[in-house]
């Protein structure tokens, strides 16, 4: 393709190779980073006195010789002004180094300027747009770095290079004296400095990297391949290595899909071996070979043969040569980002007198050395790596770094690979998403974070604005509300994101996730206009309030609703229940609602119904609620046999996280219920261990009564602890209960404490207390009266097996087996089942007749009972129980 300019370029290239012009490309409207160059003539008006042809063929050569040097550091002569030049670096193509670029042609500039000249050389984000409506033809940089190198150029002398800060500090290395504050026309003090000398300086980190580097490229063989982020200044640790590299080195500059590949290696061998055939004389290769080998360098036109086997040839072809290398050799591969199969297979390859140095964003082989971090400004070190993809992935680049924050704020469940997927082909056009993965600019689709930043500071806004008005219109047309909200936002069009973010909040919030609702609710309140947000902060409110984190909103929705209104005014727990699927919206209320409509579906005597109710509590509901709903469960679960589940939601060996958050009432709760869960599966020991521990931590009448139990059982009655618990509703009645089994102890009649404990529990209707006091007086009767012993282990087998209190039934089952077995009648009926604890297991093992080997010791004296029971009566048990089959053949 050939150029305004008159150079004729490759069919791959898109930057003209004399000038750097967008080859078949629209006129682009972007920021660039520049560092521009004014380089003007001094007097230049006297040469008029020698007439107008002499002046201006004076004036043509000294400024046609100052633009061949620009060219020759990699800058784009963008005008010729009068008796200047401008120049810029970074535009319209970035070839990296552009402020020691613009530098080093400024100080060459005037020292082979024919004429008297001087540069201002100010580096800066620029426009690169067409003025005009683009009739100029071309683009123009407009920005300040613009004015300010006219100016600095003004105030140099001829022969001085004159520059600001921020291009010295942007090229470490290069040296400059500070001349202070200078008046420059229209832009008031500026800080000045005369460059003196250009240098590349590498600080501490690239110095580490240096080091290694030439160690290991200090004899051959050796590989290494550079990797690094786009920006991360490989490039000029590269540079700073060839300074002085350990041998001839050959560079190979960026080699892709649209770089001329043959045209690269054949200029390489060119200047490394003088001519090509120098190069084929180092192998003898076959006749197939060395067609494949000259073919790669351009000497030869495509063999007709299929692409693997082409692949094949080149590939054994360049491993015959490089073997026979008769000198160490030093190849350098710039840019190697996305190499073919076959260069990528030659590079798993080591050859005797070949060093090999790639550089790469992402790594190709081992070893590698790593560069990271950003050492320019985003845009001016992002640049090149944009510049050298083809149109449609630089565009499919920059649309998506803009993006990336509408896409990284929305939520996992929310997002769809496939719609961004068809957005980047809508406003893109086709482009390859594995290209963007190869060159390493993207990982797993989404654009790396300096990518992100160069986009912005790139786009303009109103471009910026436009793909995210495109990409609402594309997400509403496909009803997904929360990307359309989000890149409203991003399109400044801030009403419409309001409503967007107040109907997701409002969605969320009916579908009983406060949580989401209100971040949401804070986005519509970014972007929503002042008469919209008294109500949207009522909203918030009320949404917060529904996880107890603020107050309720006065004049708020949740004021007007009636669910709630009803959940206030309700007297009986009971009435709760019809009201649990009107409060999903409002978690607070609906973990207290089930809270309470479990705790009286159990004083009910109907646990399986309470379990039901309990449900699982919202995560963010407070911790308290949790903990409580947990221990509730828990108590649940033991009450129906389950207590491996229950000791998973009891902690094991520590408290669940919201533990730590809880007030008293509910770590009181936890404690008490961990200590049932320990005395009933016979771990007494544990349990006083534990029990003592959390007593001395939070000290509570329900916790005394839990604890006074786990003592009595030790053989031990704490009068403390009684005194204490005696101050609890609930407490009292386990407290007496305990007071009970201590009188039995000490051989003295508890029926009077048992019967003030069952009319607790009636009082209270407390089902746990309930069962233990019968069970309780039933053993306590059955050696002194049987009659009423059975009709109470009657009844307590009734009532567990119609209400489901599972363990209260297995001890309700063995107690009537009990009985029945000393009256000489068989038992099997009520012996067949599967037992929860060890206490029940051992007790219906004694009654089946035989001895397990669990000795009980951690019920404590509940322990030594059953087995004392079965010391006593076992062998008379035995003996019915062989006695009852031979009785009942008997005519």
């Amino acid at each position: 393709m050939r150029c305004e300019c008159g150079q004729r370029n490759p069919p791959e290239a898109r930057f003209c190779m004399a000038c750097g012009r967008a080859l078949g490309a629209l006129l682009p409207e972007e920021k660039r980073y520049v560092s521009v160059l004014f380089y003007d003539l001094v007097d230049s008006s006297q040469h008029f006195q020698a007439g107008l042809q002499a002046a201006y063929r004076h004036l043509q050569e000294a400024l046609e010789e100052a633009a061949r040097v620009a060219r020759a550091k990699g800058g784009f002569v963008h005008r010729f002004l009068g008796d200047g030049v401008l120049v810029l670096f970074g535009a319209p193509r970035a070839r990296g180094k552009e402020p020691w670029r613009a530098l080093e042609a400024a100080l060459e500039m005037v020292r082979t300027s024919r004429l008297p000249a001087r540069v201002g050389v100010a580096s800066g984000e620029v426009l690169w747009a067409p003025l005009g409506s683009g009739q100029a033809g071309e683009p123009t940089a407009v920005g300040p770095a613009v004015v300010l190198a006219e100016r600095l150029s003004k105030l140099a002398s001829p022969g001085e290079v004159f520059t600001e800060p921020q291009t010295l500090a942007l090229a470490p290395g290069a040296e400059g004296e500070s001349l202070g504050l200078r008046e420059a026309k229209g832009l008031g003090g500026v800080e000045v400095s005369r460059v003196k000398a250009v240098g590349l300086e590498l600080g501490p980190e690239g110095q580490s990297l240096l080091a290694l580097l030439q160690e290991t490229c200090h004899h051959p063989p050796a590989r290494l391949n550079l990797v690094g982020p786009p920006g991360s200044g490989k490039s000029l640790l590269l540079e700073k290595f060839l300074e002085s590299p350990p041998y001839p080195a050959v560079v190979l500059e960026r080699m892709g899909p649209e770089t001329p590949l043959r045209s690269t290696l054949r200029q390489a061998v060119e200047q490394t071996f003088g001519q090509v055939e120098a190069l084929l004389s180092l192998a003898e290769l076959s006749p197939v070979l060395s067609l494949a080998l000259r073919y790669s360098l351009g000497l030869e036109a495509r063999p007709p043969w299929d692409r693997d086997t082409l692949e094949k040839a080149i590939l054994e072809a360049w491993k015959e040569v490089l073997h026979r290398l008769p000198h160490p050799l030093l190849l350098v591969a710039k840019n190697l980002h996305a190499p073919n199969h076959t260069l990528r297979e030659l590079l798993k390859h080591s050859f005797p007198h070949l060093m090999l140095l790639v550089e790469s964003r992402k790594p190709l082989f081992s070893p590698t050395l790593e560069a990271r971090g950003l050492k320019a400004p985003p845009l001016l070190a992002l640049q090149p790596a944009l510049d050298a993809l083809p149109p449609a992935e630089r565009q499919a680049l920059l649309i998506l770094g803009v993006m990336e924050e509408a896409q990284a704020r929305l939520p996992e469940e929310e997002r769809r690979e496939e719609h961004l997927r068809e957005l980047l082909r809508e406003l893109a056009g086709t482009f390859s998403a594995q290209r963007l993965e190869e060159e390493g600019l993207t990982q797993g689709g989404r654009p790396l974070p300096e990518v992100v930043q160069a986009a912005r500071a790139l786009v303009p806004e109103e471009r910026a604005r436009a793909w995210h008005r495109a990409a609402a219109q594309f997400y509403r047309e496909r009803r997904a509300f929360w990307p359309m909200a989000l890149h409203l936002r991003g399109a400044t069009q801030d009403r419409e994101a309001a409503q967007a973010f107040r109907l997701l909040a409002q969605e969320a919030w009916r579908h009983g996730q406060p949580e989401r609702a209100i971040p949401l609710y804070q986005r519509a309140l970014e972007a929503a206009p002042p008469s919209w947000r008294e109500a949207l902060g009522k909203e918030l409110q009320d949404a917060q309030a529904s996880l107890g984190l603020a107050e309720e909103a006065h004049g708020g929705p949740r004021s007007q609703d009636p669910i709630l209104q009803a959940f206030r005014e309700a007297q009986n727990p009971l009435a709760l229940l019809p009201l649990l699927p009107g409060l999903k919206p409002y978690p607070l209320e609906e973990a207290r609602a089930r809270l309470q409509g479990a705790g009286a579906l159990w004083r009910a005597f109907q646990p399986r119904q309470a379990l039901e109710v309990l449900g699982e509590f919202h995560p963010f509901v407070p911790a308290s609620l949790r903990l409580h709903g947990q221990s509730l469960r828990a108590g649940l679960l033991m009450d129906l046999g389950r207590y491996g589940e229950a000791e998973s939601l009891l902690g094991k060996p520590h408290p669940p996280p919201a533990y730590r958050e809880a007030d008293l009432e509910a770590r009181t709760r936890y404690h008490a219920t961990r200590l049932r869960l320990l005395l009933e599966t016979g771990r007494l020991g544990q349990a006083l261990e534990e029990g003592e521990r959390a007593y001395r931590e939070t000290p509570h009448p329900w916790l005394a009564a839990a604890l006074l139990s786990a003592w009595t059982l030790k053989g031990r009655f704490r009068e403390d602890l009684f005194q204490e618990a005696l101050k609890h509703p609930d407490g009292k009645g386990l407290s007496v209960l305990a007071l009970a089994h201590h009188r039995w102890q000490r051989n003295q009649d508890p029926t009077p404490l048992l019967k003030e404990a069952l009319r607790e529990a009636r009082r209270l209707s407390n089902p746990y207390v309930y069962h233990l006091a019968l069970t309780s007086l039933a053993l306590y009767l059955w050696p002194k009266a049987p009659m009423k012993a059975q009709a109470l282990s009657q009844y307590l087998l009734y009532q567990t097996h119609r209400t489901g209190f599972a363990v209260h039934l297995e001890v309700a089952r063995l107690l009537r087996a009990q009985l029945l077995l000393e009256e000489g009648e068989r038992v099997d009926h009520l012996l067949s089942f599967t037992p929860s604890v060890p206490l029940t297991q051992v007790w219906q093992a004694f009654l089946a007749g035989s001895e397990p080997e669990n000795p009980l010791r951690g019920y404590g004296i509940l322990g030594r009972w059953v087995r004392g029971l079965w010391r006593k009566r076992g062998a008379g048990w035995m003996r019915h129980k062989r006695w009852r089959p031979s009785s009942a053949a008997s005519p």
